[in-house]
């Protein structure tokens, strides 16, 4: 694993919903040195089967940042967010005079938004990022804009990914075929375990490509590793981004499991782990390890 020469400047956790991303963010919040914002969605998802365009579009879609004018336009629009975004919290904590001075000062562009953003976000602690899931498929531009950004990405077993996604999962969120194919039984099944298995199959993929490209800049974070020994995995991540492990980082840590209430306790539930075996359906298990057997077993994933 890649040790930071350098403190990080920036910290991206990305991957698949479900993977430990919550649980690698809270323990980062916890360290002195580090604050990265929550679900920014800056930069959208892919535009094919069903993307959405970012907030970035949005934003500068009121103004212009280079111009005073079109720049007060952006800061009106990020203060006018409504409902449960970060976009909204952060409009109700931040001071709306310090954050557009920092966008005075900065880089008027898409890049320079998002930095005062972060920045704005992490207090004056030296390491700020965020955790939007999504931004896997935008590492290459996330590590172009950040060169002194380091990249999380949370990995975990499809099977236990899978169970916990249909846990949390709500009908009116899925798209018009997903809700058909749903009450259509065995056939929702089919069509859910598919496309997990073609999702997961190209983090594996995306995985082997960023660690080849960017070794000193990205680490793959096992949710599994984490669960067995999160001491272990906390300093190999902080050793990785350039600051100082505190045991503190994993005390009143509470793991957001979707097998118990939200907030439920504090610590890390190690049986997660494998707390998929008691609820996946035999036929379901078998049709995703056919699907994914290859790279499961090079990730450590077995039967």
């Amino acid at each position: 694993m890649p040790e930071a020469t350098e403190p990080a400047t920036h910290v991206f956790i990305v991957g698949l919903p479900r993977t430990g991303s919550t649980l690698t963010h809270r323990i980062l919040n916890r360290s002195p040195q580090a604050r990265l914002a929550g679900e920014t969605h800056f930069l959208g998802t892919r535009r094919r089967l069903g993307g959405r365009k970012g907030y970035r579009d949005r934003f500068l879609a009121a103004g212009n940042l280079r111009t005073d004018n079109g720049l007060e336009r952006v800061v009106d629009a990020i203060y006018a967010s409504r409902g449960k975004s970060f976009w909204s919290r952060f409009a109700a904590t931040v001071d709306r005079g310090a954050f557009t001075n920092l966008l005075r000062q900065g880089e008027r562009s898409d890049r320079g938004l998002f930095d005062a953003a972060m920045r704005a976000f992490a207090q004056g602690r030296p390491v700020a990022g965020d955790k939007s899931p999504e931004h896997i498929h935008a590492v290459p531009q996330l590590l172009a804009w950040f060169p002194g950004a380091r990249v999380v990405h949370t990995f975990r077993d499809p099977r236990a990914i899978y169970v916990s996604l249909r846990r949390k999962e709500r009908e009116e969120r899925l798209s018009l075929a997903g809700r058909i194919a749903r009450r259509a039984g065995p056939l929702f099944e089919l069509y859910a375990t598919t496309g997990l298995a073609m999702r997961w199959r190209q983090m594996a993929r995306l995985h082997r490509q960023y660690a080849a490209h960017y070794p000193d800049h990205y680490l793959l974070q096992r949710f599994e590793d984490m669960l067995a020994d999160p001491e272990a995995t906390a300093q190999r991540l902080c050793r990785f981004i350039g600051i100082e492990y505190d045991p503190s980082m994993l005390d009143q840590t509470v793991h957001n499991s979707s097998y118990a209430p939200k907030q439920s306790g504090a610590g890390i539930d190690r049986s997660a782990a494998e707390r998929w075996r008691e609820h996946l359906p035999g036929l379901t298990e078998r049709w995703l390890w056919r699907l994914c057997s290859a790279d499961m077993a090079a990730f450590g994933y077995e039967r």
